[in-house]
């Protein structure tokens, strides 16, 4: 489609913005198109373009016979670079989409002809874009759109390329794939390293040939078969795990010491023919020959780390030569015997080599497994050592292990005291050697320990398993040690029962209790504090029935009402309330809080909170308001006299010419009238509490009365303008005085607190069957740390706007209660600066 040499169609409303896409359609030459110009196209086609072109969702337009193509912005990346964009703007479909018409066509001309829409999920639909065919995924819809005539006339699009999702899901299907495998292939592996372990074993016990392996520098016997028990003269118990020269102390003088360090420091395979060797056989010194090996044995890191020997007694046959040889008149005698002897002796060397080589192959096979081993350990999340021998030398340490223990490569080899001397005097040795002594496990929790790290000893908790590894005949060889460090989860545990420790040390101090409730069975739990708070035995658990029992019944539905909501809605508790004592009766004052927590599952099940004996607090305001009651009465008296006496004053000096007089009356007048407001709110208060304030419903029209308090303000207030948006009558059932003492309260409180405002608004509206007033000023506002005191008794904001403002805070507290007291609520909406409006509602 080509562009228009001047930008033609940027007067029409309906291709307004749209970004990129918008420029485009509104500098086209659609007048070369099937639809002609824009002033020519169809109300719906303006309507659809105009909703596509300002949406941020994915949308496409076919349009018209030709299904002309039209796409909006969020659309354009998934037609990629190199591709269709700007081109196939106002082309046919069939030409700007021929790689997947085959495909689209069907779904059009369902749309075309029924006018039901499609939808299709993650639908393989390739494009040619990025200068190639890609397989994108779609997740899309067809919808008809239709034109004045109500035939469909177009197709509308909504889609989202959902390619990035389909790939990811692939990828993480084939990832999981290769994990079974990988699992499947490391548990082959575990058990073919088993059965090399227990095929190397059964090889070297059933060997028809003495072998026998040492390990380390001490060459402590490992493994010895049969014969080689027989050809040293030993039981397996006096030499299993055992250093074989302290065993066997007739061979220190014979040079074999010598030939076991050449091997082990050089790597250099030793072999002999017929060596004679002293051996304290059958309780005697023998001389025997033999013919042996002795080879290298590596680790994974190729260092040397025992011995394996392979040998055979021909003893018979050396001593059967030499007597040939020293007797040659014998040669005859028994030419036969040494025939058959050499016989024997070659069949035997024969069986020797072919053992040998078998057996070299296993030493490789040793090596492999013992090198996966090693690798196991070494990459194991913990810290894993392996202790060999009742010296339990270090024979293994992966490099966590060697960390814990600050330590590094150089202690393997090492005893076990040797290597860690800074665990000396704990209790680690001996529980080793019991492991090793009696073959059973011994699990650490959260055991303290004091190691070197880095030069320095520091304090640290361990949980850790010493594990005895035993041979065929049930001996313990080794012990395998494997341990995490939990240091920062004891530090934390421990500051937190440090915490609750301090807690229930502060709560018994302020005298009070604490209580945990069952969300689900109400089963309550208590500690003795609040049980000796109740009256109740402290060393007896109380139930939930028996301390809902004692609350006094005018309280006692509401205390249940409350728990009940606290728990099915999650609110937080807070109630006073009045019971008697268990003990003797004794009426009390309490007020509980409690909130509903989550336990270990994150399920919310427990209903916790404290309770406190407030019956000294009540009896003090209970004080305080018998005597404000009594000295607002004897005022009351007093203050009728000077009303008196100033009404008479008025009436007598109305006339009179001196400004200053008719003044002074008028302000003695308001006064008078303030102080009679004040001394009448403290006497509700007193009546408030002490039960004996009455209220007095009748039928009237609220819209009246408060035009009423309106005048009855404007009396005295000049500096503001009070307005009442108008509405019509609305009649309610309520004590009229009272609730006129609430506006008055609103009013008069609006004036004092918006001293630089100039404007009342008043709005009394019906909402949901309740009336609601509202009284807005241009005051200083309130801050959000007051407004939920705000109705407090004599609760008062103090500031610096404030200080000068005369009052006692009981307005607001006198108003909630009477608004309360007619099942109503009031409200304040406000912010600092700009203002507050109070709202009270009250039903219908």
């Amino acid at each position: 489609m080509q562009q228009a040499d001047q930008p033609k169609n940027k007067d029409y409303p309906f291709l307004k913005g749209g970004g990129e896409m918008g420029e485009l359609m509104r500098t086209t030459d659609w007048s070369v198109t099937a639809l002609g110009t824009p002033d020519a196209w169809p109300q719906s086609l303006r309507t659809t373009l105009s909703i596509i072109l300002n949406s941020k969702f994915p949308m496409f337009l076919w349009w018209g016979p030709e299904l002309v193509c039209f796409y909006n912005d969020a659309y354009r990346p998934s037609l990629g670079q190199h591709g269709k964009h700007p081109s196939i703007l106002g082309m046919p479909a069939h030409l700007a989409w021929p790689e997947i018409w085959n495909t689209i066509k069907p779904l059009i001309n369902q749309v075309l002809a029924g006018g039901e829409a499609t939808w299709s999920e993650d639908q393989l639909i390739p494009i040619y874009r990025n200068g190639k065919i890609e397989d994108v995924y779609w997740t899309f819809s067809y919808s008809p759109v239709a034109d004045e005539s109500g035939d469909t006339a177009g197709v509308f699009v909504t889609c989202t390329e959902t390619t990035a999702k389909i790939v990811a899901n692939k990828q993480l299907e084939e990832t999981n794939r290769h994990l079974k495998v990988a699992r499947e292939a490391d548990r082959l592996i575990q058990k073919k390293l088993q059965e090399n372990d227990n095929n190397l074993r059964l090889i070297i016990l059933q060997a028809p040939v003495a072998i026998a392996i040492f390990r380390g520098p001490d060459y402590v016997v490992e493994i010895a078969n049969a014969r080689a028990l027989e050809l040293w003269g030993r039981r397996l118990p006096e030499v299993l795990n055992k250093p074989i020269l302290q065993t066997m102390p007739e061979l220190l003088d014979q040079g074999i010491k010598q030939l076991l360090d050449n091997v082990f420091n050089t790597g250099e395979v030793f072999s002999a023919k017929e060596l004679p060797v002293q051996l304290f056989r059958n309780r005697k010194m023998t001389t025997a020959y033999i013919d042996f090996v002795y080879e290298p044995l590596y680790d994974a890191e190729g260092v040397i780390n025992g011995i394996i020997t392979i040998g055979t007694e021909v003893t018979t046959q050396v001593t059967t030569r030499k007597r040939i040889e020293e007797s040659a008149t014998e040669f005859q005698a028994i030419n036969e015997e040494l025939v058959a002897a050499n016989e024997e002796l070659a069949a035997t060397n024969e069986e020797l080599t072919e053992t040998q080589w078998h057996l070299q192959q296993l030493v490789v096979e040793i090596e492999k497994s013992e090198s996966r081993f090693r690798s196991l350990v070494q990459q194991a999340p913990v810290a894993i050592c392996l202790l060999r021998g009742r010296e339990l030398v270090f024979e293994a340490a992966n490099d966590k292990m060697q960390f814990m223990l600050g330590k590094d490569a150089s202690i393997i080899g090492k005893p076990f005291e040797e290597a860690v001397p800074e665990l000396k005097g704990q209790s680690f040795f001996k529980l080793l050697d019991d492991v090793f002594t009696t073959g059973e496990n011994y699990y650490g929790n959260e055991t303290p320990a004091v190691i070197n790290h880095k030069g320095q000893l520091i304090n640290g908790y361990f949980n850790f398993i010493y594990q005895p590894i035993k041979n065929d005949d049930g001996i313990t060889t080794a012990v395998m040690v494997v341990s995490i460090e939990v240091t920062e989860q004891v530090n934390a545990r421990k500051k937190v029962e440090q915490a609750e420790e301090m807690l229930r040390f502060a709560l018994e101090a302020a005298n009070i209790g604490t209580w945990y409730i069952n969300a689900d069975t109400r089963e309550l739990k208590t500690t003795p504090r609040l049980r000796e708070l109740f009256g109740y035995d402290v060393d007896k658990e109380m139930t939930f029935d028996e301390a809902i029992g004692q609350v006094t019944e005018d309280f006692r539905d509401k205390i249940l009402e409350q728990i009940d909501d606290a728990i099915f809605n999650g609110g937080n508790y807070d109630f006073t309330y009045t019971m008697r004592r268990f003990n003797d009766g004794q009426l009390i004052w309490l007020r509980s809080l409690g909130k509903l927590s989550r336990d270990h599952e994150n399920e919310f099940t427990t209903f916790s909170g404290v309770v406190m004996d407030i019956t000294e607090q009540k009896q003090d305001e209970q004080r305080k308001s018998d005597f404000i009651g009594m000295v607002s009465h004897e005022l009351k008296t007093p203050l009728t006299s000077l009303t008196a006496i100033v009404q008479v004053l008025n009436m007598k000096l109305k006339n009179s010419e001196d400004s200053f007089i008719a003044g002074a009356l008028d302000k003695a007048n308001i006064q008078v009238k303030k102080m009679g407001t004040m001394i009448n709110g403290f006497l509700n208060i007193s009546r408030l509490e002490s039960g004996k304030i009455h209220v007095a419903k009748e039928h009237f029209d609220i819209v009246q009365l408060l035009t009423e308090m309106m005048d009855e303000v404007k009396l005295t207030v000049s500096s503001h303008t009070i307005s009442l948006a108008p509405y019509d009558h609305i009649e309610v059932y309520a004590d009229r005085d009272k609730i006129g003492s609430v506006i008055s309260n609103l009013l008069t409180n609006a004036v004092k607190y918006s001293p630089k405002g100039k404007y009342i608004e008043v709005q009394c509206v019906v909402i949901d069957n309740n009336v609601q007033v509202s009284v807005k000023d241009e005051g200083m506002g309130i801050k959000p740390q007051d407004i939920n005191k705000l109705f407090d008794r004599y609760y008062r904001v103090e500031t610096a706007h404030t200080r000068h403002i005369s009052g006692f805070g009981i307005g607001l507290y006198l108003s909630s209660e009477i608004i309360h007291r007619h099942d109503g609520e009031i409200w304040v909406e406000s912010e600092s600066g700009k203002g507050s409006t109070f709202y009270f509602s009250l039903p219908l």
